[in-house]
């Protein structure tokens, strides 16, 4: 854990109990008859093993705080409830979501919390989920075009389309003229691809074709060599200040850092990255991935919950419990488990049964209402988060070593780009 970090963590701060007026925004005329002695179980399809272990543990205790919340609520409102959680390892793999989401159905769990981790699992347990009487509410899956109106998914986090104008925003800010992209091929890597080009393009910038690997692949020899070769041309053609690589990947990234820094002209340019790779440990715990991310000025943005500047201070407050919990700063995917979980429970609590019809019908309306940790859950009508800033992330160095701090904010109001220290 990087110093910076561990500065963060130096008391912990007792959670104040919820407001009242979390619920009453979206109250009933008549509550719902209580529901004695009751066991509410969800369910959370997690990435615990393969991606980024670390952001599944710190999800697992965002939820886990959210349940303590929504029991102490329950039983303040005098209802005899208390909800619970079980948890399974996706591995990324979307038939082993599928199988997992089967299996807990089959246990009797309908409600599924900050599920599943990717894009692409989530694509391939929709047909599943909209035939049956199921709901989810996602707080990671950010592919473009993946949700519609009617759906029983919620996604409380906005969908690529956001992020694209964020790195766009970003690119302009800073004089970039040409892109070189990596994407990883997949639902989720190709969609943002195609967003940033068309607006990039748009705005006057030029894409190369760039490159694309499996999700499975391990060794970026080749990748490198192809981007190489880009580069060179595009810094013949525009010059190396007006050059870019922007990194649509997972934590591929330190692999892809390890093949392009034997190459002299990737990293005379900039690097941009994305919500796949920001915060990740790869890239400051290995000094040559850390020390390549400096000489580059590799940032990536990640949907903001505050700004550069400040972090509401509930959210500031969970993160402290959670890493104080689990030895893990939490992402804000992690975080947002933690609404993903309350919404369903608030839900439950306003519907007073299990009628997934009913508690469909709920969530929009709970979320219309909620901001609890200073992030306006609001959907769209594709079920999706209407809207969010973006905070940008970049790798930094100093005595103490190498370290991810906040770098500026992209807001998405006023689609500006603003730095957290002069230039």
């Amino acid at each position: 854990m990087a110093m910076q970090n561990k500065k963060l963590i130096h008391s912990f701060v007792v959670l104040m109990s919820f407001l009242v007026i979390l619920t009453s925004g979206c109250k009933k005329s008549e509550d719902p008859p209580p529901s004695g002695g009751q066991t509410v179980n969800f369910g959370a399809l997690l990435d615990l093993t393969v991606y980024n272990p670390q952001n599944g543990l710190a999800t697992q205790a965002a939820i886990g705080f959210a349940l303590e919340d929504l029991n102490r609520y329950a039983a303040t409102a005098g209802r005899d409830i208390k909800f619970t959680c079980s948890f399974a390892d996706t591995r990324l793999d979307t038939t082993e979501a599928k199988n997992q989401l089967k299996n807990m159905i089959d246990k009797g769990i309908t409600m599924f919390v900050a599920s599943p981790y990717t894009s692409g699992e989530l694509k391939a347990i929709t047909p599943f989920v909209n035939q049956n009487p199921v709901v989810v509410i996602n707080s990671t899956s950010t592919a473009i075009g993946l949700n519609h109106t009617g759906s029983h998914i919620f996604r409380i986090i906005t969908d690529d389309s956001f992020q694209a104008k964020a790195i766009i925003r970003a690119a302009i800010t800073e004089g970039i003229k040409a892109i070189i992209p990596i994407v990883r091929n997949d639902v989720w890597g190709n969609s943002l691809a195609q967003s940033f080009k068309s607006g990039f393009t748009a705005e006057g910038g030029f894409v190369y074709e760039g490159a694309a690997y499996s999700p499975s692949e391990t060794v970026f020899t080749d990748l490198a060599n192809t981007v190489k070769l880009q580069v060179n041309e595009a810094i013949a053609n525009y010059g190396a200040s007006k050059v870019a690589v922007l990194a649509l990947t997972y934590s591929e990234i330190a692999g892809i850092f390890t093949a392009a820094g034997q190459y002299e002209s990737l990293g005379s340019v900039k690097w941009y990255g994305c919500d796949g790779n920001a915060q990740l440990d790869e890239l400051i715990k290995d000094n040559a991935h850390a020390a390549f991310a400096v000489k580059t000025g590799f940032m990536a943005p990640m949907i903001g919950i505050g700004s550069a500047w400040v972090t509401p201070a509930f959210t500031e407050q969970l993160s402290l419990k959670i890493a104080l919990q689990t030895g893990v700063i939490p992402s804000v995917f992690a975080l947002s488990a933690y609404d993903a979980a309350y919404i369903m429970g608030l839900a439950f609590l306003e519907v007073g049964s299990n009628d997934m019809s009913k508690i469909t019908s709920m969530i929009p309306l709970i979320c219309n209402n909620y901001a609890q940790m200073g992030i306006f859950r609001r959907l769209n009508a594709d079920n999706d988060l209407e809207k969010a800033d973006y905070v940008f992330w970049k790798v930094l160095h100093n005595q103490n070593g190498y370290y991810w701090d906040k770098f500026a904010t992209y807001w998405c109001d006023s689609n500006n780009f603003d730095y957290r220290w002069p230039q």
